[in-house]
């Protein structure tokens, strides 16, 4: 498998170079306000820094507590085709250890905060965790977590393209690596995301296939496009080693609230651009054209 021979040569005994950024500053929320320009370099540099560690806890966790059991449901499901089976346990294995390179990533990153496997920067409303449980239980019924898998993993793909793509000597090298074995992978996931969501979702009756456009409506609007929870948490420790910032929390946290509305960010997050193929699926599902309500990027194709 390509992330496992690509990953099995990465040096991850050398202590990590701080020196370099972890993650594209363009990919971070606080890039799009105005408390960023007041932010020294050195305080760039770590607030990009612990976004990255971030974004790994963020993707860990959607690959090991929501991504696996649905795969690990639907492999189960009877009347599944079987070459779709094997895409689907294929696609499985490789997330399993996609979760084991993010974890060797945080571990090289911050050795004395990941003695063990709790996030740090995560922080998950008990709402949202009784949804996602719910969800993930009934993939084949509620087909709402292959949409978030294609949303996401899509995301995840332009994050790994934009901090590629960062002049060199610039990223971390062990980030780097784990970005390029990430996105091999990834291309050829989002297309059994695409197949998943025609076998479970087309079929549907109109009314449920509403119910699910109206759960991934929702999610998407509270628990992914709003850079709240987990981005305070990150600000939170900021500030703890930069306690000058501690004054301007109340200002940063405010602009923060307020990105959903941000075209730029919004833009960053779901738009034609960096998560074409969902997009495209809105279009062809009517019942997801109400996404325009939410993403700003987002107009059904044809209505101008």
């Amino acid at each position: 498998m390509l992330i496992a021979r690509h990953v099995d040569a990465v040096d991850w005994e050398t202590p990590i170079d701080r020196s370099r950024v972890y993650f594209c500053e363009t990919l971070t929320p606080l890039y799009y306000t105005q408390s960023y320009n007041a932010l020294s370099p050195a305080q760039r540099l770590r607030y990009n820094q612990l976004t990255g560690m971030l974004s790994n806890e963020l993707i860990l966790r959607l690959e090991t507590q929501f991504v696996d059991r649905a795969l690990a449901a639907v492999t189960r499901h009877g009347e599944i085709h079987a070459d779709l089976t094997e895409r689907v346990r294929r696609f499985r294995d490789d997330e399993l250890r996609h979760a084991d390179s993010w974890k060797r990533l945080n571990r090289l990153s911050e050795p004395d905060w990941y003695t063990d496997d709790r996030p740090r920067l995560v922080t998950v409303p008990p709402l949202v965790k009784m949804v996602a449980a719910l969800v993930v239980r009934y993939p084949a019924a509620c087909p709402v977590i292959f949409w978030l898998q294609l949303a996401q993993e899509e995301h995840s793909i332009e994050i790994s393209r934009r901090c590629l793509r960062l002049p060199a000597g610039l990223l971390e090298p062990r980030y780097a690596a784990v970005y390029g074995a990430h996105l091999r992978d990834e291309v050829r996931h989002v297309q059994v995301d695409c197949r998943l969501i025609e076998r479970f979702h087309a079929v549907q009756s109109p009314v449920a296939r509403r119910l699910t456009a109206a759960a991934f409506k929702w999610l998407i609007e509270h628990c992914f496009l709003k850079p709240v929870r987990s981005t305070v948490r990150v600000l939170d420790v900021l500030a703890s080693e930069y306690p000058e910032l501690r004054p301007m929390l109340p200002r940063m946290i405010g602009e923060l609230r307020k990105l959903a509305g941000n075209t730029g960010y919004q833009h960053m997050m779901y738009s034609r651009e960096t998560t074409p193929l969902t997009f495209e699926l809105f279009d062809a599902f009517p019942e997801f054209h109400s996404m325009r309500r939410v993403l700003l990027a987002y107009t059904p194709a044809g209505i101008q």
